[in-house]
Parts: structure tokens; sequence; C-alpha cells
């Protein structure tokens, strides 16, 4: 047990320090650097088992409950551009991955997972599946998240953009026996899911399930910020154990691939919405905010704070979050498919 008890107590030190430090996402990024960190080093961090599993059923049922009925709407007027956007995000990914292949030296299937912008987790699991490199992944985004969320809503606020779009997200009380229920019809989904080998079952199945009882009218709960907070020490315990003490020979060339990759995707999804928010005649802040690589619960407090149409934030992010996790995986297949069929041509 010492193995697993320490790699849980330094994720939680982690955690805390992250926190008084005002660090971005501090109770994901800093139990996954902290033990990342030890692994390099050959200290050999272990994750309980399943605890991956746990804080995406967490994080999965959270994220659903953002699909409010204001949020819904929103996606029904405007779906058209949302699924544009999703795919023009891993478009812009698939553009990066170039840049990122070539200043990295990596293989060109983990340069591609490491530079479509979804989370770190959904991403380094996708990696996994499609046999790229689990630990390379997740360390890029890591750094990318918290570049995207250290300059975009900065960006955004000393550009004086304010707008008068308000929005109360569901007031839902935390109610035990509708949390647990929730709870348990979202593992028996995973489950499912898992069995049918649908990548990221944990995220996406209750992601789901909790979506379908906002959107339906049917008794849910909120989720306590402890029980979030929890999620995300598990998941950056997880990732952080995929560390090896080969990254040390090769960290230099990766960060700086991750580095100039996100640059390269902030400045041109920033671009994107601009555009895109001259054809919907919506605010270019907040459409910047919607198609920003970077997480959800970052961009949603900026558009909440500067009050730039929340919803329409919420509706791109978490619909672009299902389309990487759905899509971008077979479109790698489909990349290699076509690569392999034009050399037989």
């Amino acid at each position: 047990m010492k193995p697993y008890v320490f790699t849980l107590t330094l994720s939680v030190a982690a955690g805390i320090l992250f926190k008084l430090l005002h660090v971005p996402l501090p109770w994901m990024v800093g139990p996954m650097f902290a033990v990342g960190a030890s692994g390099v080093r050959g200290a050999g961090p272990k994750a309980i088992p399943g605890s991956r599993q746990a804080g995406q059923l967490v994080i999965g049922c959270s994220l659903g409950l953002y699909f409010t009925n204001e949020v819904s709407r929103q996606m029904l007027d405007f779906g058209a551009y949302i699924f544009f956007s999703s795919f023009a995000g891993i478009a812009i990914g698939a553009a990066g991955a170039l840049l990122f292949k070539r200043i990295s030296g990596t293989t060109a299937i983990s340069s591609y997972f490491a530079s479509i912008p979804g989370g770190a987790t959904e991403m380094a699991i996708l990696a996994e599946h499609a046999g790229a490199r689990f630990d390379l992944v997740a360390f890029s985004h890591s750094i990318r998240i918290l570049l995207v969320v250290l300059t975009v809503p900065i960006a955004v606020t000393l550009s004086g953009a304010v707008g008068s779009s308000l929005f109360e997200p569901s007031s839902a009380a935390f109610v035990p026996k509708y949390f647990l229920g929730m709870l348990c019809i979202a593992v028996a989904a995973s489950f499912l899911f898992a069995r049918l080998r649908i990548p990221n079952a944990w995220l996406l199945a209750p992601l789901i399930v909790s979506l379908s009882f906002t959107t339906s009218g049917l008794p849910t709960s909120s989720i306590p910020s402890g029980f979030i907070n929890a999620a995300q020490i598990l998941i950056g315990c997880s990732l952080g154990t995929r560390f090896k003490p080969s990254l040390r020979t090769e960290s230099r060339r990766l960060i700086v691939a991750t580095l100039l990759t996100a640059l390269f995707t902030i400045v041109v999804s920033a671009a994107f919405g601009v555009a895109l928010a001259l054809m919907m005649d919506e605010s270019p802040a907040a459409l910047i905010l919607a198609t920003s690589p970077g997480g959800l619960s970052e961009m949603c407090i900026t558009a909440k704070i500067l009050k730039l149409g929340v919803p329409l934030v919420t509706s791109f992010q978490v619909a672009r979050l299902v389309v990487v996790v759905l899509f971008s995986l077979p479109l790698w297949r489909a990349l290699v498919w076509l690569k392999e069929r034009s050399r037989l041509l």
C-alpha cells in the first residue's frame, strides 16, 4: 500500500499548493505535475486502480449539468455553426500537429493526439487506444491548457470586452438520493460503453446520462465542489503515473514544440472565432472564448464574469469536447487509410 499512499498524499499536497498559488486547474494540474515529476525521477508512483475511471465518472456527470434549457436552445439555434466549429477545431489541431512533429521529432500519431484541442485526460486515453505515447500526449496537453488559460482570459479581459448577457446556471440543490441515483445509472452506462469499446466510456457515458437528466426535466442534483476537486485529483494522479524517466532526455524539445504549437492553435482559433462572430452577428470576444483550445470551466467562468454569453460559450466548448472524443480517433484512422491507399495507387 505504500506506493498508493505516497502517490495520493503527494497529489493532495500538490493540489493544495497549486490552489494557494492560484494556478489554473490546480486540483488536476498540481497532482499530475507532482506525481509526474516523481515518476520522471524514477520514484515509481502508483495510482489506485480504477481511480481515473472514478474521476472521469464525476467530471462527466458535472459536464452534463451545463446543459440547461438555455444552453440547449443555444445549441439548437446555432447548431450548424457549433458543428462546423467543432470539426474546425480538429482541423486546426491537425495542422498544428505538423509543426509539433517537425520540432519534437516524435511520431506522427503522437504529434496528432498531442495537438488536437481536447482535454489532457481525454486525448491521452484516445492516444493510448491508437497506440501513441500516453505520457507525451498528457504532458503536452497539460502545458497547452496552462498556456491557454493563462493568456486567453487575460487578453479578453484586458481588451475591455464586456457584454450584457446574464446567465444563471441550474439552481438544483445537492440532493443525496438524486445524486446517488444519477451516479448509479452513469456507472451502468459506463460499463456498457466500455463493453462496446467506445473510447472514453467513463467520461462520455456519464455526460450523456447527466445531460439526459438535465434536458428532460427529471429530478437531479448538483455535484458538490469537493467531489469535483477529488475527481480532478484522481485524474491528475493517474495521468502523472504515466510519466517515465525517458521524458528527461526529450522534455526540452517537447516543451518547445508544445509552446509553439499551442501559440499557433490559439492565434488561428482566435481568428476563426472572430470570423465566426461576423457570420453569426455575435460578440467577437464571446466567440474567441467559445472556440479557444482551452478548458471548459475557465472559458465559461471568464464569459460569466464579462457577461459574454455563457450559454453560447458553454455549448461550443461542450460540443467540441464531445466531437473530439467521438471523432478524433476515427479521423486519424481515416487519414492512415487514405495515406496507405495513396501509396498503393
